[in-house]
């Protein structure tokens, strides 16, 4: 009876098992790179050509369908053009740029997604710390002198990305007031950016 007992607890065990419902597996993509084309515009278009760029963002969800990306964008100014710059009440003229990098997030929004979730369209809105790298002038009487000149900056951004089976094509247009933090730009330095490229998501 005993034996009779257990093979039916055991029975009955194997079978609660079978109707245990398990979540749904949350498998967005966390891992973002982007490769894009920039162009400055308006005042901007006087300080260089064009940029090169790659970004890489760690994407966390925070809510159905919207997330925040953390990340960092490197980019390579194409033909930078010389800039006068303030030392110590002494105007000087600075080679042109030849790099940018920014350090921000971005808030994410799937304005669409397909059922399958292989589609879908999302808005990022982006804001962080960016930078436009000069070098010192070259010459004996810089070689003393502790010229850093540097522009800082906050950033903001606003862009649309189509992907398809984690890869697709992105747009975002860029305002960065670099005179905003630094007297010793150019008045009307110029701020705004236009980048177009290609984007890929992954999971480790």
């Amino acid at each position: 009876m005993n034996k009779m007992l257990f093979l039916v607890l055991i029975a009955f065990q194997m079978s609660a098992q079978d109707t245990i419902v398990f979540p749904k597996v949350d498998l967005y993509k966390r891992n973002i790179v982007e490769v894009s084309y920039g162009t400055p515009l308006g005042a901007l278009a006087d300080k260089y050509e064009s940029s090169i760029n790659t970004a890489y963002y760690m994407r966390t969800k925070i809510a159905r369908r919207q997330f925040i990306d953390f990340g960092a964008e490197l980019s390579g100014i194409v033909k930078g053009k010389s800039v006068s710059y303030k030392w110590n009440n002494e105007d000087i003229v600075l080679s042109g740029s030849k790099s940018s990098f920014l350090l921000g997030f971005r808030y994410t929004w799937f304005l669409y997604q397909s059922p399958n979730e292989n589609f879908h369209i999302e808005s990022n809105s982006g804001m962080g710390w960016k930078y436009l790298h000069y070098s010192k002038p070259e010459g004996e009487e810089f070689d003393k002198k502790d010229i850093k000149p540097t522009l800082h900056t906050i950033a903001f951004s606003q862009g649309v990305k189509i992907m398809f089976y984690g890869f697709g094509v992105h747009c975002n247009y860029n305002y960065a007031p670099y005179g905003l933090f630094n007297s010793k730009a150019e008045r009307n330095f110029g701020a705004s950016s236009i980048n177009i490229g290609l984007s890929g998501s992954w999971n480790f």
